[in-house]
């Protein structure tokens, strides 16, 4: 379909006229459901999972994580609350019969904090491949099974051919997809559906029971503005 433009019909409409007529146009169009505003939210038709954090389910489309998209999470370094996120979604995914396959972590996750915060941990599969090519064929392979619930991937080479390969993936089973780019952000623009970045706050005083949390990218909705989020409020997904 094609935009109405000012010149509309005839060469001899006077500007006015054809700004009412173009109004009108954008009108129906935006009654009939044709043209996206950029304050809207599509309607989701996929399963969408709460954080766990009430300020952050609201930052998010749909109200949560969505299965079957990819999320990039930037962060300051290790201890930096990149987990932190994911500890109540990983708890309630981890109840299922399927794995959570974590790729390539850079230390290995100490199994009692995590049973601690509700994670089933003979559910959690992983897996340290020998080279960047091994990798993106396992997460790939590991969420086309079915076998999984969600794919965690730590890689110090992310290409957006690769990405948007991951998505494909990702959105056939619904699988949810976190990627930690070793890398750093790069403000070129991404395939992922979202892309996160989380660090501890400037304030000493809150290092300990808040993260910084910046939505760089969320499909449907514009970047949001830093804000700090309480771990203590953190509930079941």
């Amino acid at each position: 379909m094609k935009l109405p433009s000012l010149d509309h019909h005839h060469s001899n409409i006077s500007p006015e006229s054809a700004l009412t007529e173009t109004a009108r146009d954008l009108s129906q169009w935006m009654d009939q459901g044709n043209l996206w505003q950029g304050h809207q939210t599509p309607n989701l038709t996929r399963p969408v999972m709460s954080t766990g954090y009430d300020e952050l389910d609201k930052e998010l489309p749909g109200g949560g994580w969505q299965a079957g998209l990819v999320c990039e999470m930037y962060h300051q370094g290790m201890g930096a609350g990149e987990l932190t996120l994911l500890l109540p979604a990983l708890a309630a995914l981890s109840q299922q019969s399927r794995w959570v396959l974590w790729v390539a972590p850079p230390a290995r996750p100490f199994a009692p904090a995590l049973a601690q915060a509700g994670i089933e941990v003979n559910h959690m599969l992983m897996v340290h491949p020998r080279s960047y090519k091994e990798a993106i064929w396992c997460m790939e392979e590991a969420m086309r099974s079915g076998h999984c619930s969600a794919v965690l991937g730590w890689l110090w080479e992310w290409r957006k051919s690769h990405i948007r390969r991951l998505q494909l993936a990702a959105t056939e089973q619904n699988c949810h997809c976190w990627l930690w780019p070793q890398t750093g952000y790069d403000p070129s623009g991404s395939p992922a559906a979202f892309r996160l970045k989380v660090g501890r706050p400037v304030e000493m005083a809150q290092r300990q029971t808040h993260l910084q949390v910046e939505l760089l990218k969320r499909r449907g909705r514009w970047p949001g503005k830093p804000f700090l989020l309480d771990t203590r409020t953190r509930h079941s997904a």
